[in-house]
């Protein structure tokens, strides 16, 4: 479900941007002169850059648009993490457990996006410092209009923007690691009253081996290690199996070897999970353009090509069988509203 303040931040994000496109019509979002227009990016999406002040403060200009940045990235994982679940249920289904294992994980991994923007946050990747053009000369007295990036502080790789109590954007620059990444959960829980999801809460319990039980902080701390392990054992050493069934099919007290996947099935909980919150954040939008905004056409030109961009390796529209109908349904209409409008 989508915290009320960030449905609202995501709402005006989206009837900023179609404002936005009605005074500047005709005006490119890749022309970085016009500093007027809050569209200037890297490319025709929605990639967003920041500046740094003296105290190492940053702030973003496309910041009265920056939850268009959570909807993409919503939108994107939920692509990345129904392709991720396919190809796990074909791995397990030959009882490839480990193979299963590492894609159940990447699908959990990608769909972690889906969660965080629910919670109104976003990682962004690469962080950009701000876009400026620069000129050269072509053969004949040709000039050509490029664009290039000022540097950052420190050089981070990811910024994470987040929506405050105070009804602004926050920008604070993170390390770009597995471990790092699962870390946000800890934000998602220290906002008033925010608890973790039962699913995720479910399959930290099973990396980590603690109790369901547990306080929230000590099953993140350990949890959340454990549950990177669980990748790491699966692409390197093969391990893809839940350890305790292993011993009892080897000792021949479980001859039936029940139990072997376990490993698997708690990832793929965890994914099909967090794809649930990225289909929220595509149903939100959907409300939004049902309302009839004037220029919400361009809107969903714009975030169409963002969230197409970098191009996926795969058909979109394929997914695996053992997905319930009502997900498939959900995907289906994302897919049909990326489509090329007749």
């Amino acid at each position: 479900m989508i915290d009320a303040r960030v449905r609202g931040a995501l709402r005006k994000s989206l009837s900023t941007a179609a404002a936005e496109s009605g005074r500047g019509a005709g005006i490119s979002p890749l022309n970085p002169e016009d500093d007027g227009s809050i569209w200037v990016g890297a490319g025709p999406g929605f990639r967003p850059w920041f500046i740094a002040d003296s105290a190492g403060r940053f702030s973003c200009r496309q910041s009265p648009i920056f939850g268009l940045c959570l909807i993409r990235a919503a939108l994107r994982s939920a692509f990345i993490t129904t392709r991720a679940i396919s190809a796990g249920d074909l791995l397990q289904g030959q009882k490839f457990h480990a193979a299963a294992t590492a894609m159940y994980y990447t699908a959990a991994f990608h769909g972690l996006d889906g969660l965080l923007a629910t919670r109104g946050r976003v990682l962004v990747q690469p962080a950009l410092g701000q876009v400026r053009p620069y000129r050269h000369e072509l053969p004949h007295g040709a000039i050509s209009v490029g664009l290039k990036f000022d540097p950052l502080p420190k050089n981070p790789e990811v910024m994470c923007g987040a929506w405050t109590r105070q009804g602004t954007w926050s920008f604070e620059p993170r390390r770009r690691d597995h471990v790092a990444r699962w870390r946000e959960l800890k934000q998602i829980v220290s906002a008033k009253g925010a608890e973790l999801p039962e699913y995720v809460v479910e399959a930290l319990s099973y990396a980590s081996g603690e109790s369901l039980a547990e306080s929230s902080s000590e099953l993140l701390e350990q949890g959340i290690p454990a549950l990177a392990r669980l990748r790491h054992q699966a692409l390197y050493e093969g391990f893809g199996y839940d350890d305790e069934a292993f011993d009892a099919a080897a000792n021949q007290v479980n001859p039936y070897g029940i139990g072997l996947d376990a490993r698997a099935s708690s990832l793929r909980n965890l994914s099909v999970g967090l794809l649930s919150e990225a289909l929220a954040i595509a149903d939100l939008l959907f409300e939004w353009e049902a309302e009839g905004y004037e220029n919400a056409n361009i809107v969903r030109t714009r975030l169409a090509l963002s969230i197409l961009m970098p191009t996926f390796e795969f058909e979109i529209g394929s997914y695996s069988d053992k997905l319930d109908s009502e997900t498939i349904a959900a995907m289906q209409r994302i897919v049909d509203w990326l489509s090329p409008q007749k």
